[in-house]
């Protein structure tokens, strides 16, 4: 394992440095297809998972994506990316517009940074990319940003479907299957990309290649869970494409019901 990825897996106890900041310049963004919405208290034993519900499914953008370039399809093949996921209690009854602005600012008005939440969260934080040659959804499916762009993919609701009709694109997921919460209360999950190979090839510290935030989700006290959602089309497509760790749920799937 490169060195310094092992402190990333692994908080250490004493405070958090304050939060790097993201280049402006990269080319990268992150972009939430599936929103975490709801979920079950788990207890504090490991074996006990009770999954966010609907799994955070996240998709690598990038700035002037080419598709018939043999570059651009090996950045989203790339292995050595990563995602972590970071829970974060949400202690206001809204999001206000500086939500979208400095990260660190962000972490201060929720009175709290990733690093000291993450107790709260079980099971997988940190995902490798999952490469399809074909979006399983593509109704759905955002358009990678431009230089001509004037507004940040991960501002969700000022980004649109793709136009592309019938033009098929290869996409790379990273999918949260398997994420628990053990404390009943209103959340949302902080999410940052990195690549291990830039610590494996300059020895220098990882940094932060992009950064989104979730929508505020809601996770209940068992006598409370008003049960799991039937399964999206993107979450059936992803496993039928071979990410087997995903549980589909609807008619002949298994337990779930239409909300």
């Amino acid at each position: 394992m490169p060195s310094g990825f092992e402190r990333l897996l692994h908080h250490s106890p004493t405070p958090s440095p304050p939060p790097r900041r993201t280049s402006t310049t990269s080319r990268y963004h992150l972009f939430i297809r599936q929103q975490p919405l709801a979920a079950r208290a788990c207890g504090a034993g490991d074996r006990d998972r009770r999954p966010v519900d609907p799994p955070p499914i996240l998709q690598l953008l990038l700035t002037d994506f080419d598709p018939n370039t043999s570059d651009d399809i090996d950045i989203l093949q790339d292995p050595r990316f990563t995602v972590g996921c970071f829970l974060v209690p949400e202690t206001r009854g809204s999001i206000s517009s500086d939500m979208d602005g400095d990260s660190s600012l962000r972490e201060d008005r929720l009175g709290t940074a990733p690093g000291q939440s993450t107790p709260l969260l079980s099971g997988k934080a940190f995902v490798s990319p999952f490469f399809v040659d074909e979006d399983p959804d593509p109704t759905t499916a955002p358009n990678h940003p431009s230089t001509f762009d004037y507004h940040l993919p991960e501002r969700r609701a000022q980004l649109a479907p793709s136009t592309s009709k019938g033009a098929q694109q290869p996409a790379a997921f990273f999918i949260f299957s398997d994420l628990s919460v053990r404390t009943a209360g209103l959340y949302r999950l902080q999410f940052r990309l990195m690549n291990w190979g830039l610590v494996e090839d300059t020895g220098q510290s990882m940094p932060v290649l992009a950064e989104v935030w979730s929508d505020p989700f809601k996770v209940y006290p068992a006598k409370d869970f008003p049960g799991m959602r039937d399964s999206s089309r993107l979450t059936e497509g992803l496993k039928e494409l071979g990410f087997v760790e995903l549980k589909t749920r609807g008619k002949g799937k298994g337990k779930g019901r239409r909300r």
